[in-house]
């Protein structure tokens, strides 16, 4: 079957026709939306996470002086509120999607109620016996990505059912209209409020654990027992479909995956310490998912993006390939977008089993050579896969998935191109009419 006529196939334009519509729908266009506008504030973490990666890997520094803190900081303060952004924007787009007033008070409504359930305020006692209030970072990021995408939808709703029924406060004319936005939004964020703040509060009695980290305790239950070599290829495919519905798929396979990962390099080290060879563990196909280009492999769809006819594939490839040769797939993930959108994210899933697949063969029969150095931090791509184990098999992993990524991501992209060239095109000629 020739490229063209898989791109004309029924499949193809009935996933086209689906995209279409899952991108015309108000509140999955208002996620993209949000995703897509977090994109300099992604891209501006990367460049400093880039920065200190170079000069912790070449030896200027270590990861434990002033200066990698410095570097680390900007990124603590971008990716590292990340949901915080989202849900801005969210509660924001998706206002202004169902035409509703005070779009802007609307995504400030949100944010707020966000950091309500993700970092509710704390004391803690000092070294000196003073007391401190702070907000716990910990789900400001990419874990609570899914909670800062659930609030605004469910919150604008709610804003607009009482817009709806008059269930507000009015100001009168004179008054200035970000004044009266305000005002129109006092009723909603206390009704939202009792709501988010009540079921945070039952989520903290039962789980002992703020909503964000209960929704991912929760996905993450039946997970646990899925070890074995079938299992990893299970927690590959709902880790990409996580990250495809807009949840940090990585952060919540993270408390399933941690303890066995540590057990198997740890048991390692051990076995070369003593002058025996390291062996295989499923575990280690996990690491095959983020090998060339970040979560789902996303350094061969940059390439394609930068050679796309469309304009918007072509700025995101340029802005996304340096983040990915660094193993940063966010902007890739988030501008492209892959989060509903079947089209990207079909081969955003398919290439990531395909590679660990060939992986797990080229272990079989002795290629590749398991790791028995845990590297807890981001490395280059092909860095990545070397370093755990020091074997020179090893540098072949990222171009072997780049290879897989580039032949399975290209006809979808091609289908996705024209659909966007399409769009631009018509949205060209509206203005200049």
């Amino acid at each position: 079957m020739s490229l063209e006529s898989l791109y004309q196939s029924k499949a193809l334009l009935k996933l086209q026709e689906w995209g279409g519509k899952m991108q015309t729908n108000r509140a999955l266009s208002a996620i993209s939306g949000g995703m897509m506008s977090a994109m300099s504030v992604i891209l501006a973490g990367a460049i400093f996470t880039i920065l200190a990666s170079i000069l912790n890997l070449v030896g200027i520094i270590q990861t434990t002086d002033p200066l990698y803190t410095w570097l680390s900081t900007p990124y603590s303060m971008t990716m590292g509120i990340l949901g915080v952004v989202v849900s801005f924007a969210v509660g924001y787009i998706y206002s202004k999607n169902l035409e509703l007033k005070g779009a802007f008070a609307n995504g400030v409504v949100t944010m707020i109620l966000f950091l309500l359930v993700a970092a509710p305020v704390k004391a803690v006692e000092l070294a000196d016996g003073s007391t401190m209030n702070v907000l716990d970072t910990t789900y400001l990021g990419g874990t609570g990505l899914f909670t800062a995408l659930i609030i605004p939808l469910i919150s604008v709703k709610i804003i607009q059912f009482c817009e709806k029924h008059h269930v507000m406060i009015r100001m009168p004319d004179s008054v200035p209209q970000f004044l009266s936005d305000a005002f129109a939004t006092l009723v909603p964020l206390v009704v939202c409020i009792v709501l988010w703040h009540g079921l945070n509060t039952l989520c903290v009695q039962v789980f002992t654990v703020v909503l964000p980290g209960a929704i991912a305790g929760i996905i993450s239950i039946p997970l646990t027992p899925l070890m074995s070599l079938p299992g990893m290829f299970v927690l590959g495919l709902v880790c990409m479909l996580l990250w495809s519905l807009g949840i940090h798929g990585s952060m919540v396979l993270s408390p399933v995956i941690m303890a066995p990962m540590i057990q198997f390099y740890t048991q390692n080290a051990e076995l070369v310490s003593s002058g025996q060879p390291a062996v295989f563990a499923p575990i280690a196909l996990y690491g095959v998912m983020s090998c060339c280009g970040g979560t789902g492999n996303t350094l061969p769809l940059a390439v394609l993006c930068i050679r796309s006819k469309s304009e918007q594939l072509r700025a995101v490839g340029k802005a996304g390939i340096v983040p990915a040769l660094f193993n940063i797939s966010e902007p890739m993930t988030f501008g492209t977008p892959i989060i509903y959108n079947p089209i990207i994210a079909i081969p955003f899933i398919l290439n990531v089993l395909i590679t660990m697949l060939i992986t797990y063969l080229l272990y079989a029969v002795g290629f590749y050579q398991p790791g028995y150095i845990l590297i807890m931090t981001q490395l280059p791509i092909i860095m990545q896969s070397f370093m755990p184990s020091m074997a020179w098999q090893n540098l072949f992993m990222a171009p072997v998935a780049f290879v897989v990524g580039l032949f399975t991501y290209l006809p979808f992209v091609k289908v996705y191109d024209r659909q966007l060239c399409e769009q631009e095109a018509a949205a060209k000629a509206a203005s200049e009419e």
